[in-house]
């Protein structure tokens, strides 16, 4: 059995979604288990296709505050149901997304003997929230337990740098965050139709969460000055979602859409004309990061405008796929000032052929070979 472990309810986790198909497809185990938490709304139990399943964990303590103390007591709650539920189920490999779930993925390896891949979605102790006794925690954790682990997976290549300087004992590979494939036939959505876009104006989209760091403050300031033509569409939700909706009530150039599952994102960008990612170098795991929508907005065709910071800037320049710019109001303001739409038509052309090698196909294969070392370790083991 393949255990993926998850502190959410699964459903839009897309990472976790294309990685567990991928490795279903590799044909090593019988069973595929990912285990994430009761959320309202989920079953308890899911049945994504013949061979992956969900299971949520039900937590008594679920609602209770986020002051440290309680956050430790919804812990041992949820660290006792995997280990009952998991310690006698022949588990092969386990797969521990992010830090949180690591102590309870270490104590079932030692448990059942199972190898173990720690994937961490972004730079887990270097995040914009992370300070305090929060983060001397998880510093002191990842630094215990990493050690513990068979493998480790992340994102981007500096995050894959960095961990690889600090546990040059562990082998670290890069899973990049690139889409699943969509269907060759799907049609691109007409938002510039359905937003009234004019004519002479570009559509850019920003894709996914709406919180602070993400360059959208900075991004709904400057699209909002005297003299830009163009329009942006924000599709998605999260803390700064009211902020978008009354920026598109007081200028016609805003817009807001609901968020769409993960496999209708990329018709849903291909609609647009430019993409938009402007992380804020606010910490390290920003400064790294490597963002899914970066790739989702390439993938639909799009020319991206994106911060300086070094690995989507690495991935603009290489692919000639966009612009990248200084994400402070005056320097975003003034590009939009000076772009045409004949820039963002010319960009393009040919821009999906450029990418052709940022595939998932890529991601899923390297993601295989890793799953195919540890099987084989364990067979040898036997």
């Amino acid at each position: 059995m393949n255990l993926h472990i998850v502190r959410n309810s699964v459903s839009h986790d897309s990472r976790v979604l294309k990685e567990t198909e991928s490795i279903l497809e590799s044909e090593l185990f019988n069973r595929l288990e990912i285990s994430g938490l009761k959320e309202d709304g989920f079953p308890v139990n899911e049945k994504i296709d013949d061979g992956r399943t969900i299971w949520r964990a039900s937590l008594r303590t679920r609602k209770f505050p986020k002051d440290l103390v309680s956050q430790f007591i919804k812990y041992a709650e949820w660290y006792r149901l995997l280990v009952r539920r998991y310690r006698n189920s022949g588990l092969n490999v386990i797969h521990c997304h992010d830090l949180t779930p690591l102590p309870i993925a270490v104590r079932l390896k030692q448990i059942t003997g199972a190898r173990l891949i720690y994937d961490a979605h972004e730079l887990e102790t270097e995040t914009a929230g992370a300070r305090g006794a929060r983060q001397s925690l998880a510093k002191s954790l990842e630094k215990r337990l990493i050690p513990k682990v068979d493998a480790m997976i992340t994102v981007s290549p500096s995050i894959q740098k960095w961990y690889g300087e600090r546990y040059p004992e562990i082998p670290v590979h890069l899973i990049r965050n690139i889409p699943a494939p969509v269907e060759e036939s799907i049609d691109a959505v007409p938002l510039r139709e359905i937003l009234g876009i004019p004519d002479h104006a570009l559509l850019f989209i920003y894709l996914g969460g709406l919180s602070k760091g993400r360059g959208i403050e900075i991004a709904l300031e400057a699209f909002q000055q005297e003299g830009v033509p163009h329009h942006i569409v924000f599709m998605g939700n999260g803390p700064l979602e009211n902020t978008v909706r009354n920026a598109a009530q007081n200028d016609f150039r805003i817009h807001y859409k609901d968020p769409v599952p993960p496999k209708d994102v990329v018709s849903h960008a291909s609609g647009a004309d430019v993409g938009i990612c402007l992380y804020e170098d606010t910490c390290l795991n920003h400064r790294y990061c490597l963002p899914n929508k970066l790739f989702e907005s390439l993938l639909a065709g799009l020319p991206v405008l994106a911060s300086p910071l070094p690995d989507q800037a690495e991935v603009v320049k290489k692919h000639q796929a966009g612009w990248v710019v200084e994400n402070d109001v005056e320097s975003v303001s003034n590009f939009l000032r000076k772009l045409t739409l004949q820039d963002g038509v010319s960009l393009r052309e040919g821009l999906l052929e450029r990418v052709e090698g940022l595939t998932w196909r890529n991601e899923g294969k390297k993601l295989s070979e890793l799953y195919h070392f540890l099987v084989q370790l364990n067979e040898g083991n036997r």
